[in-house]
C-alpha cells in the first residue's frame, strides 16, 4: 500500500476530475482513511472473516466476501488497477466492473499466482526498478504519459498529535521497529540490544515500536536491558498513522525491512533499513529526500545494511541454512550507517516539517 500511494497520488494530482476508490483490507486501512486523494474506500474485513473461517461460522464468512463484492461491483469504472498482482488482488480486479483493467509488474516483475488472468500485465521499461517506479507504469499505461511520484502526506488530527507526544515527550528519541512478518527478515534480538546500548550511550532516547504480542513482549525485555534511561513503550499503542507521525518526531529509526520502515521512508525520516532475504535495490526505503542542490526529490532514502553475502537477494520467506544473512550483519555497521543518517541526511517531505514543530 505505502509503495502504491505515491502513483495513486500522481494520478489524482495528474487528473483531478476523476475519482478514485481502493479495496484494501481493514489492518492496513488506517493510511488510507480520509486521505483527500480517495472518494471512498472499500474495506475487506480480513480479521472478521479469518475469526468466522476458524470458528466455522461459514455463512457469517460468506457474508463479509458477499458484502463486500456487492459494494465493488455498485458502479462501473472507467480502469481498474491492480498494484499488487497477486491472486486475492487478481479475483478482486475480476470482480470489480469495469471498461479497462491493468496490472502492475509489481516485485517480481512479473503478476503472479494466477493474476494476469484477470488483467493486463503493463510491461517493465527496464531491469532494476524500484517498486515505486513499476507501479507507475501502471499509470503512465493509463494516461498515455509520463508522472512523478508523490511523497505521502497525511492530516494528523490534534487528538493524534496529543497522544503520540504524551507517548515519546519532548526530548531527542530514536525509533526501532525490529519486527517483520517473514521469520528470515528479523535480526536477532541480541544484535538489536548492541545497537540500542551504543546509540542509548551517546544520549537519545530510545522507542521501541511494534504491533504487540508475547513474542515482541519477549525481545522488549532484552532489549530494555541495554537502554540507559528507560524505554520508551510503544507496542500495540499507536494505530498506523500515529506510528507515522512518532516516526516523523524521531531524531531516526532503525528497522528490518518491513511495512513500518518504508511508511518511515515515504514521509521523509531518516532510515537505517536491515535487509536480509529481500533486494533493497526493488524494495528498499523510497521517498521525499534532500537533492544536491538542497531541493526536495522522490528517490530511493535511507541507508540500507545488508550482510553482502552471495545469496542474498534470495527473497525467500524460510531459509534452508538458517538464515545467515541475519546472523552475519554486525552490528557495527548498523551503528556506522546511523551515525552516517544522522551526520550527512537531512529530513525531508513531512518528517522535516514535524521535526521543525518539535523545535
Amino acid at each position: 500500500m505505502i509503495f502504491t500511494l505515491p502513483s495513486v497520488q500522481a494520478l489524482k494530482r495528474a487528473r483531478p476530475d476523476i475519482s478514485v476508490d481502493w479495496l484494501v483490507e481493514d489492518r492496513c486501512a488506517d493510511l488510507l482513511l480520509g486521505h483527500p486523494a480517495l472518494r471512498q474506500v472499500f474495506l475487506f474485513r480480513r480479521g472478521d472473516y479469518s475469526r468466522a473461517l476458524k470458528a466455522r461460522r461459514y455463512g457469517q464468512a460468506i457474508g463479509i466476501l458477499g458484502d463486500l463484492v456487492r459494494s465493488v461491483r455498485e458502479e462501473r469504472y472507467a480502469a481498474v488497477l491492480d498494484f499488487q498482482g497477486l491472486l486475492k488482488s487478481g479475483v478482486a480486479t475480476f470482480l470489480a466492473r469495469g471498461d479497462l483493467k491493468l496490472g502492475s509488474p509489481s516485485t517480481y516483475g512479473r503478476m503472479k499466482e494466477g493474476a494476469a488472468l484477470f488483467s493486463r500485465q503493463v510491461p517493465m521499461t527496464q531491469e532494476g526498478l524500484h517498486l515505486v517506479q513499476r507501479h507507475l507504469l501502471v499509470v503512465r499505461e493509463l494516461l498515455g504519459r509520463a508522472v512523478s511520484p508523490e511523497p505521502l502526506r497525511l492530516a494528523f488530527t490534534e487528538e493524534e498529535h496529543h497522544h503520540v507526544r504524551s507517548l515519546v515527550g519532548s526530548s531527542p528519541y530514536v525509533l526501532i521497529h525490529p519486527f517483520a512478518s517473514w521469520a528470515t527478515r528479523n535480526w536477532p534480538s541480541s544484535s538489536w540490544a548492541r545497537v540500542v546500548r551504543e546509540v542509548s550511550g551517546r544520549g537519545f532516547r530510545i522507542a521501541l515500536a511494534g504491533a504487540g504480542g508475547a513474542t515482541q513482549e519477549e525481545m522488549k525485555a532484552e532489549i530494555e536491558k541495554s537502554v540507559s534511561g528507560g524505554l520508551v513503550d510503544l507496542l500495540g499503542r499507536l494505530s498506523l498513522r500515529e506510528l507515522s507521525l512518532a516516526m516523523g518526531l524521531s531524531e531516526a529509526v532503525l528497522a528490518v525491512d518491513s511495512g513500518p520502515m518504508h511508511l518511515a521512508a515515504s514521509t521523509g525520516t531518516r532510515v537505517v533499513a536491515l535487509f536480509g532475504p529481500t533486494d533493497p535495490v526493488r524494495l528498499g526505503p523510497y521517498g521525499p529526500r534532500v537533492g544536491t542542490r538542497g531541493e526536495e526529490e522522490m528517490g530511493p532514502n535511507g541507508r540500507v545494511v545488508t550482510a553482502g553475502l552471495p545469496c542474498q537477494p534470495c527473497m525467500m520467506r524460510r531459509c534452508p541454512i538458517g538464515t545467515p544473512c541475519q546472523d552475519r550483519l554486525e552490528p557495527e555497521a548498523v551503528i556506522a550507517a546511523f551515525e552516517e543518517v544522522l551526520r550527512g541526511r537531512e529530513k525531508a517531505g513531512q518528517a522535516r516539517e514535524l521535526m521543525e514543530s518539535r523545535r
